[in-house]
């Protein structure tokens, strides 16, 4: 077991800084300096080096200017200066249960440990400092992760692929990323470690822990421009990302309800203020053009998502999401379990790996309740969580994920793409084809919008749309490769 003292938050690297010559004499520039600079760079238009050697021969001091500047513009609510400050941060180990909300933030770039790619260790979990401070707590935490992880390798000694046996694993599993953003991407972070604490019944305490370390990060990065953006006091500091950390969601909880609670994703609302398809794909073939389409084009969906999908699925940054409750979910799945988790299709053509499987997920549930039972925090609780948990997502697809090839649509009805993720994308497809056939007619795989597929392996997809074997494969990648050269 993974205890929350080892979990470490790293600062890889941070900017800008540069050098800079003047006078024969060369200076380290900081990013709380230089940031400073050229913010007043909006004014007046020189070098860099000049507004440096105007300050210096001015006898104000550096540092202190920076300070005045930065935190006159976060005073006014201007993010111009805080999202220059780019942070890339290694977060190694962590829980899933942690990993789910740190690479929510759409403006981060984030690359993360896969458990589609590789089997996790009888070691691999993390558990809470209150539930391993607690005998009996932990003694029920440790028994229900030890048969999640024997039914894990069970499935996978059974011919389970690894990306499948992962759905009978908990939260509590462990992993590691790399996350790169400005110091507004990891401010909600920082944000709630210092509002919601160590001590929060819906916010996990890991959490909390890593926030504190992205805040240290931070301040090592630029100690003014941190220090004056957290003088900016609001509700809502940072651009929203979907957090199923919470109590209830009024919001997406009476979307649910009037929906019908569907085990498919559904088609909430479309919008298309251009149906042209001579006009569409005219756009799409300059880039100037294609930038229009964005707004025209609109289709919001609810879908209902295993916890391991929509981890997934969070990290396609351009699709706006919103979540329900954690808890709300896991309630359902305590009260129908049969009905609230979502069963990989090779365990559930199995009666003796579904029964594993079952019985498992009925062990999570039933730990997760003795624990509560015991006074447990649902934040700790919650590492009990079945990746196999259905959760409901609200996600908005724009022009981009439905008709360019870099697209949700595209990328994720890619047969590498995962299963679950890919059913919803061809269901999304199809919903979109009933309304608007045309629109439909020119969304599709990534083979079929780049007339060649891109991995190293191609399938019999692109077949649908032209004649391909392993010789124009080939062609088409040495020409990419030649293109590059």
């Amino acid at each position: 077991m993974i205890n929350l003292d080892e979990i470490r938050v790293r600062l890889l690297s941070y900017g800008p800084k540069t050098d800079l010559r003047l006078d024969e004499k060369l200076l380290q520039v900081d990013p709380d300096i230089l940031i400073a600079l050229e913010g007043i760079g909006t004014v007046k238009g020189v070098t860099l080096e000049d507004r440096f050697r105007e300050l210096l021969l001015s006898g104000k001091d550096p540092r202190e200017f920076a300070l005045k500047l930065h935190e006159e513009s976060t005073r006014r609510g201007h993010a111009s200066l805080t999202t220059s400050l780019s942070i890339q941060l290694e977060i190694n180990k962590c829980s899933r249960a942690a990993s789910m909300l740190l690479v929510a933030p759409p403006f981060g770039s984030y690359i993360q440990e896969s458990q589609r790619r590789r089997i996790i260790s009888r070691d691999d979990f993390v558990i809470p400092r209150r539930i391993a401070s607690d005998q009996e707590a932990k003694r029920i935490f440790e028994k229900a992760v030890k048969e999640s992880y024997e039914v894990y390798r069970f499935l996978t000694d059974s011919g389970v692929e690894i990306e499948d046996a992962r759905y009978v694993l908990p939260l509590a599993s462990a992993t590691s990323l790399f996350a790169s953003g400005s110091l507004d991407t990891f401010l909600g972070f920082i944000i709630d470690s210092k509002k919601l604490g160590r001590s929060s019944d819906i916010y996990p305490e890991e959490l909390s822990l890593i926030g504190e370390g992205i805040l240290n990060a931070a301040l090592q990065a630029a100690p003014i421009l941190t220090k004056a953006k957290l003088l900016f006091k609001t509700n809502l500091p940072t651009y929203p990302y979907a957090n199923p950390y919470k109590n209830e969601d009024p919001l997406v909880d009476k979307i649910i309800e009037e929906a019908g609670k569907p085990e498919e994703p559904k088609l909430l609302s479309f919008t298309c203020l251009i149906n042209d398809k001579g006009l569409i794909l005219e756009a799409l073939s300059d880039p100037a053009k294609a930038s229009s389409l964005l707004p025209l084009l609109n289709a919001i969906f609810l879908e209902p998502l295993s916890l391991a999908a929509y981890h997934q699925s969070i990290r396609h940054r351009t699709v706006p999401t919103a979540v329900e409750s954690i808890y709300r979910a896991f309630d359902r799945l305590a009260k129908q379990p049969e009905k609230s988790a979502i069963i990989p299709p090779r365990i559930g053509s199995s009666e003796s790996l579904l029964r594993r499987f079952e019985d498992a997920i009925g062990l999570l549930i039933e730990s997760y309740e003795l624990l509560r039972g015991l006074g447990a925090f649902r934040s700790d609780a919650i590492y009990l969580a079945p990746q196999a948990m259905r959760i409901y997502a609200i996600r908005l697809y724009n022009a981009f994920n439905l008709l360019w090839p870099q697209g949700y649509i595209a990328m994720r009805t890619c047969s590498y793409s995962q299963w679950e993720e890919r059913r919803v994308a061809y269901k999304i497809w199809n919903s979109i084809g009933e309304k608007a056939p045309e629109i439909a007619s020119i969304m599709g795989e990534r083979c079929k919008l780049l007339g060649y597929c891109p991995e190293r392996e191609w399938c019999e997809i692109i077949l649908k749309y032209r004649e391909y074997d392993d010789d124009a494969h080939r062609k088409a990648l040495r020409r990419l490769k030649e293109e590059l050269e």
